[in-house]
């Protein structure tokens, strides 16, 4: 059987699946649950992917994501082989852990986004266990599952800081618990029924989720390629590439008055400056977080991962540094373009 096709392109969006290796569980305590998800908040870090909601079943998950660099291969590459290494040496269990090539199509449009979060989430009170259960238990059920995103996303527990919440707002309400509650009976509505509308969407095409439009165009880039390649591949559609990191870096450090010196130096020396370089080199240069370690005095790539860990939350926390950060990203975008 031929390896399915993808389509990769910078700011795509995927709902990814995964399943274990003859339906096997993948997940048979808690602590597997723990270390996949630590694993995947280090993937998302390290290939920049926003997670907009996911749900770990004992066989099989599912992600939805979308990659700003067009880099799903690689996250997906990352994220399957450091759990199934783990998997494989705690278990002793040798062969794969997967069964085939992940599942990944691509998804357009809003409302087939929001109601992709809503599959998601529901798996748990999806399985036979639980056919004729009544909504009652059904709900304790869902809202008491710790594997998945919906809890924070019904405002059961605090929001996550490695998941992006922006679909909440298509719920409509006036403040973010108000979207919340709009999102708890949102889930409710398909407690004992299927979405036909999204059951459509996903019934329609093995590589696109969205409207007839979005699928044929999807479908059709699919065919053609097929045509044109005598084996099978990925359809990667391609940007303008990155420039080099030292290409980026005076200017970067110029824009916020340090020197090399100063951005070599410990963190707190050079105070949100280092950190908001770190970003900045790491947006607008082709350089990963490992490489960048030698431009800042670290001695292990996590001290990279640190600083932009902590960057996204003042992000989220501080709307008057979103906006001056927002300023002088586009800024350098001009300059270094």
């Amino acid at each position: 059987m031929t390896r399915p096709w993808r389509i990769r392109y910078a700011g795509a969006k995927y709902h990814l699946t995964a399943r274990g290796n003859g339906r096997e569980e993948i997940f048979l305590e808690t602590a597997d649950y723990e270390r996949f998800l630590e694993q995947l908040v280090e993937a998302l870090e390290t290939d920049e992917v926003i997670l907009y909601a996911y749900v770990l079943m004992p066989n099989h998950y599912h992600l939805l994501v979308e990659t700003p660099l067009g880099n799903v291969q690689r996250f997906m590459q990352r994220l399957n082989t450091a759990y199934s290494m783990y998997f494989r040496y705690k278990k002793c269990r040798p062969g794969h852990c997967f069964q085939g090539r992940y599942g990944a199509k691509l998804v357009d449009g809003d409302d087939y986004l929001v109601r992709l979060t809503r599959y998601i989430h529901l798996n748990p009170v999806k399985i036979k266990r639980l056919r004729d259960a009544g909504a009652a238990e059904k709900i304790k059920v869902m809202e008491g599952y710790r594997w998945s995103s919906y809890r924070s996303y019904a405002g059961i527990e605090p929001q996550k800081e490695w998941i992006n919440y922006r679909w909440l707002k298509l719920m409509d309400r006036l403040t973010e618990r108000g979207n919340q509650g709009a999102y708890r009976l949102y889930m409710k509505q398909m407690l004992g029924s299927e979405d036909d509308i999204l059951g459509k969407a996903l019934g329609c095409s093995i590589y696109a989720v969205g409207d007839d439009r979005f699928i044929k165009r999807t479908d059709e880039d699919i065919k053609a390629a097929r045509y044109s390649k005598a084996d099978t591949g990925d359809i990667v559609w391609p940007e303008k590439p990155r420039k080099p990191v030292e290409e980026v870096l005076s200017p970067v450090l110029e824009e916020l008055g340090v020197s090399r010196e100063d951005l070599m130096r410990h963190g707190l020396a050079t105070g949100e400056k280092k950190m908001l370089a770190i970003e900045l080199l790491c947006r607008l240069s082709s350089v990963t977080q490992r490489g960048l370690v030698q431009y800042c005095g670290y001695k292990r790539e996590a001290n990279v991962g640190l600083q932009r860990k902590l960057f996204r939350a003042r992000i989220r926390s501080d709307a008057s540094f979103a906006r001056r950060f927002a300023l002088l990203e586009n800024k350098l975008k001009r300059i270094v373009k």
